[in-house]
This record gives C-alpha cells, structure tokens and sequence, in this order.
C-alpha cells in the first residue's frame, strides 16, 4: 500500500527513485546532485550493511558446522558452495585460488543486494523518516555506482592477475600482436582496448538495467492504492476495504497453489465485474489486483535476482580465467 506524502504519481515514483545523498565536500545531505565528491549515502550503507550480514551467517555457520548430519540451514549454505565451486571448476582451469572464493563472496553479495527488491516498496523508506531521512533507496544494485564499480573492482583484478600469470611480456604480446600481427600493432591495440574496456561495462550495466527495471515495475504496482496515502481517504472504511481484499487476494495464490483454479478465476474475473457495476468500493479492486500482481511478479523475480547473481558471478570467473589464459 503506498503511503507516501505525495500523492501525484509522478511525484511518488520520482521520490522513491531519489538517493539519499551526502556531499563530502560542505559534509552535508544533498538532493539530485550531480556533483563528483558525492555519496549515494543508501546505497553504499545497504551494500556494507549486507556485505557484513553475509560475512556474519557464513561466520556462523563456519562455526557451527558439523562432519555429521548437517542441519537444514547449514545444508542450504553447503548446496550454495558447493553450486559456486562446481562453476569455478567447469570454467577455471588455472592456480589461482583465490578465485572461488572471490566468486562466492560475488554471488551471494549481489544476490543479498538483489533480494532487497522483494521488501515492500513503502517498508524502509517509511522508516526511514523516523529517523530523519526524507529519501531512502534501499536497492544498491539499482544503482549503476554501486554496479559499475563492481565489475570494475573484478576489471583491475583480473587485469592486473593478467601480469601475474602472464607476465608484462605476455600482456604486452596480446596487447600489440593480436589478433593482426606485428604489422597492424596500433589496429591490435586499440581492439584491445576496446575489448577490455568493454567488460566492465557490460557487466555492471546489465546488473543494473535487470534489478532497475524490477525496482520499477514494484513502484508502478504500488501506485495502483496510492490515493489511500491522502489523509481524506485513508478513512477507516477504506482501510478496512483494502486489508479485506489484500486478504482475499493472498487467498487467491493459496487457492491457486493448492490445485482450485477455478476457485481462484471465479475471484479474479468477479472482482473487477463488481467493481465495474458499482457493488465494490473504488480501493476493492486497486488492493486485490495490487497484491494480486506483485505477489506474481515476485515469484517470477526471484528467478531473476537469482540468474544476474549467477551470471555476474560466472562473468568474474570468466573474465579471470582469460586473464590467466596464454595465446
């Protein structure tokens, strides 16, 4: 249910699309500032934040783990190692070993980040207020700063690996001599460059581009009851409209994932038809279709957080098994 002091919809999606900011050089919070020497406070707090939630469950359950029958907790975190090193094996051949748990950390780190996109819309930056902050953006992956200076974090590892597994004769070769020969060494090096520096980029702005298009269908959504966030219509009347058919609408997926289909049609072909002939209240079908929808687009993005978590990590693998690689 959006909730937000302003209540025109453009306004609404432009708040929540507003990074909470602070200039480093007046060290003050700043507003829409284009400036170079300015943090996106949220992101780089979330980012942090979940950087030391992972290393704190993989702490635990380093500690707690058992050569026995492993406990449920500890049997999902060993599946994800163990899904992890099965990727590092298939693409890096090379000695580095280094490189699996770099992929680790990179996996889970990017999908905790992504999984911030399940919370709801209102949740944080509503607390967020009672401490002060009238913007809170709580989806670093959202934020190409965030994305771009990871894969160029992953960029100058593997680059710099490269003069380690090859030395500065071996990138110097590769950088000169390929793939046209001696005779064309300035056509060779600018494709190469080209090459380099096209990884890093792709890789942090398609992170980007996915979890930025998930943030915004999750706000277009919770625009359907922004209306109810007006003091003269949140009324306990259509309050109570809204969690009754937020209700219904749970009971919809419940019906559908215990096999009642028909059930669950009847609900949402029914609903609109009376709405449409005045016997519902307005906030009636905005509620229903509101949790109706996201619920949906929830699940499906789960698999979506899920494959950019795997596919930025299987990009560092790659990206530093080349580095390794001799041509």
């Amino acid at each position: 249910m959006a909730t937000e002091a302003t209540q025109d919809t453009g306004g609404y999606i432009l708040h929540h699309l507003t990074y909470l900011q602070y200039d480093l050089q007046s060290k003050a919070i700043v507003e829409n500032s284009q400036a170079f020497w300015v943090l996106n406070l949220d992101s780089v707090l979330f980012s942090v934040l979940l950087a030391l939630v992972f290393f704190f469950v993989f702490w635990v359950v380093a500690r707690k783990a058992t050569s026995g029958v492993p406990g449920k907790f500890q049997n999902l975190i060993e599946m994800g190692v163990g899904f992890v090193d099965s990727q590092v094996k298939d693409a890096y051949h090379h000695g580095a070993k280094f490189v699996a748990p770099m992929a680790l950390v990179v996996f889970f780190w990017v999908f905790l980040m992504n999984f911030m996109d399940m919370l709801p819309v209102d949740m944080l930056p509503i607390a967020g207020r009672w401490f002060g902050a009238d913007h809170l953006r709580f989806l670093p992956s959202a934020d190409p700063n965030i994305t771009l200076a990871m894969s160029i974090t992953v960029f100058l590892t593997a680059f710099t690996y490269s003069f380690v597994a090859k030395g500065f004769k071996g990138v110097g070769a590769e950088f000169l001599f390929h793939p046209f020969g001696k005779w064309l060494m300035p056509v060779n090096f600018l494709l190469k460059c080209v090459e380099e520096l096209s990884k890093p980029i792709s890789q942090g702005l398609r992170l980007f581009g996915n979890m930025y298009a998930g943030e915004i269908i999750f706000i277009l959504l919770a625009c359907f009851t922004l209306g109810l966030g007006a003091p003269e219509n949140a009324t306990a009347v259509n309050l109570s409209v809204f969690f009754a058919f937020v209700a219904l609408a749970v009971a919809t997926v419940w019906l559908f994932m215990k096999g009642k289909p028909l059930i669950a049609l009847a609900l949402i072909l029914g609903i609109p038809l009376a709405a449409f002939f005045g016997l519902l209240p307005g906030a009636a079908p905005a509620a229903y279709f509101q949790v109706l929808l996201a619920t949906a687009w929830t699940l499906f993005h789960i698999l979506i957080i899920t494959l950019q978590a795997y596919i930025f990590m299987v990009l560092t693998v790659v990206y530093m098994a080349m580095a390794a690689d001799h041509h």
